[in-house]
């Protein structure tokens, strides 16, 4: 099997985290009796792995606001908000993602930062593979996070996105690299693991709140952990 040269991640909720303190602010204001961000993420997670073939997807520019507005007030009710105040906040939730310069997916995940250092430091390939509406490569670099990255692909700007195999061959080709000298990180099932699969590459699911304990795929809870496997 050949030597692995390069670790290839997802974008939002995995290098890159929601603004969940923001966020916990925003429930708070609006009547959430005790909101956290651990409570908002998991929530969040949660949704996801139901929702993932839906919400893991860059939906057309006419349902983009809809989208996006349906996940976060579902994520919202959770959190024991009202239908009216989970509206609000989801609506408050897309006016922020679009006016702020660095988007709500704005935090280096926990420990994103040394994990690519550390993989860096290992002579390893690192980008990010991201179904994302054109600004993830430009949110990356404000996170701090571009300079350790040799690629990132942008689905609305490539015309391909995951899971279809294409979008994992294009930073392959980019890199000069066969399928089994990368793995790729991401935290949903359907998109990221099994677009990689397809693709010939090798996946890890990162799953920080534990919603996919029954999954037979390699999980890693954090990022860090990955220094243990590569």
């Amino acid at each position: 099997m050949p030597a692995l040269k390069a670790v290839l991640f997802d974008g939002g909720n995995t290098l890159l985290d929601l603004d969940y303190p923001w966020l916990t602010k925003l429930a708070r204001r609006l009547g959430a009796a005790d909101p956290t961000p651990e409570a908002i993420g998991r929530a969040g997670a949660r949704l996801m792995r139901q929702r993932s073939l839906r919400y893991g997807r860059t939906p057309a520019r006419q349902d983009a606001q809809a989208v996006f507005e349906e996940s976060f007030s579902a994520i919202a009710a959770e959190l024991g908000l009202s239908p009216m105040a989970a509206a609000e906040f989801a609506r408050r939730a897309h006016l922020e993602d679009r006016e702020h310069p660095q988007g709500l997916w704005r935090c280096p995940a926990p420990g994103a930062l040394a994990t690519l250092s550390a993989l860096r430091a290992r002579n390893l390939h690192l980008g990010v593979i991201s179904n994302s509406g054109g600004k993830v490569e430009a949110h990356l670099g404000l996170a701090g996070l571009a300079d350790y990255l040799d690629l990132v692909i942008d689905s609305s700007q490539v015309g391909v996105e995951k899971p279809d195999p294409a979008i994992f061959r294009l930073a392959l080709a980019q890199l000069g690299l066969s399928s089994h000298e990368a793995v790729y990180v991401g935290d949903l099932l359907d998109i990221d693991c099994a677009g990689a699969r397809g693709a010939g590459l090798t996946p890890y699911l990162y799953d920080p709140y534990d919603v996919y304990p029954d999954v037979e795929e390699q999980r890693v809870r954090a990022l860090r952990e990955l220094l243990d496997h590569f």
